[in-house]
């Protein structure tokens, strides 16, 4: 096997992979954990996989604000784009699904490649920005822990306030630090609207030692990320579009939430919004497809601050991977049936992504029409 960048980058995934899912899988107790399984109350997935739903609904209804300077696209249009996008993250490598989506919608709706691209681009930066005010939310409303304070599943009191003390400060010292990189983005990214030309010579200057190829490309990017950024102009929709980013947060607590009576968990709900954002950054580093072993071990690991035994954690996390990917990967499936695209034209798009430039996806876009 060539050793290129897409194959290097594969096997660091695909060991990521593999040795979280050794972690995670080493100390189960099987008996221990089919019983856990058997006993838990599953009519707590149906309000947990609404509220799934209702995410990708959600994440929609911010995509269509993100275009509204380009065009008006319906929801429904976009929720098919979007859990086509989520479907191919899930079982492809290189995340695909995030320049998946703007192909399809370049084939639906006649938008440049480029600039649907860009709007892609923007909708991840709300949800990094989201994410940051979302997480110093949630460290500051972390209760304060002491030896006494009441244990939420079935360890002994000293342990679980060990784990409480030695982590819960640690994350609070954190917060202004998170609020601090919060506001320093959101401040560039308004000087990058009302200046673009002068951060595009800034970039310009920086990639001095670049080939001429590799350099043109970024400051290609760069143009499409500054067309995608004008929402920022409209300061109204900006903030609408900050609002909706933290609500897909807040409804990722939620059902992390919901699905933790299923096991008889009690845990609180800004723990379960820690969760969340514990899931959210491990789900952001290079692994195999569909998460496996990432995912596990941080929720497992995330869960533990509070408490929440090995036996009932590890199950939990099993049954919330797989409302967390089947849903998204079966209804993409269906959605991309109803696009009339074939599945081999999304494998030869992940293909162009690990190695091609803008300009041969143009050209896979044009085939794909």
């Amino acid at each position: 096997m060539k050793l290129n960048k897409k194959n290097i980058l594969l096997i660091v995934s695909i060991l990521a992979s593999v040795v979280c899912t050794w972690l995670f899988v080493r100390n189960i107790e099987w008996a221990l954990l089919k019983n856990a399984l058997r006993g838990a109350n599953y009519w707590f997935i149906i309000p947990t996989l609404v509220l799934t739903l209702v995410v990708y609904v959600v994440r929609a209804i911010r995509w269509r604000g993100l275009l509204s300077h380009i065009k008006v696209i319906s929801i429904m249009n976009l929720l098919s784009v979007t859990l086509i996008g989520f479907m191919a993250n899930n079982i492809l490598p290189a995340r695909v699904g995030e320049v998946l989506r703007p192909f399809i919608l370049t084939k639906k709706e006649d938008i440049k490649f480029s600039t649907s691209f860009a709007t892609v681009i923007v909708e991840r930066i709300f949800d990094m920005l989201g994410l940051i005010i979302f997480t110093v939310v949630v460290i500051a409303l972390l209760p304060h822990p002491s030896p006494s304070h009441h244990v939420l599943a079935h360890v002994s009191t000293s342990q679980a306030s060990a784990i409480k003390e030695s982590i819960i400060p640690s994350l609070k010292k954190w917060t202004e630090v998170f609020a601090a990189i919060g506001v320093f983005t959101i401040i560039c990214l308004f000087f990058v609207v009302i200046k673009p030309d002068f951060f595009k010579k800034i970039l310009s200057r920086c990639c001095f030692f670049l080939p001429h190829k590799i350099k043109d490309k970024i400051l290609g990017l760069y143009e499409s990320f500054v067309y995608g950024l004008k929402i920022l102009e409209d300061k109204a929709q900006a903030v609408w579009m900050l609002v909706l980013s933290l609500f897909i947060w807040v409804l990722a607590g939620a059902e992390i939430y919901l699905l933790g009576f299923s096991f008889h968990m009690h845990l609180p709900f800004v723990g379960a919004c820690l969760v969340a954002v514990c899931l959210a950054l491990a789900v952001a580093l290079p692994q195999a497809p569909g998460y496996i072993g990432v995912f596990h071990i941080a929720v497992l690991k995330s869960l533990h601050i509070f408490g929440i035994e090995t036996t009932a954690a590890q199950s939990y996390a099993i049954v919330l991977w797989a409302i967390s990917i089947l849903p998204s990967t079966l209804l993409g499936f269906l959605f991309l049936w109803r696009e009339g695209i074939a599945f081999r034209d999304v494998i030869k798009l992940e293909e162009e992504i690990a190695e091609g430039t803008l300009e041969k996806l143009e050209g896979v876009t044009r085939e794909i029409k």
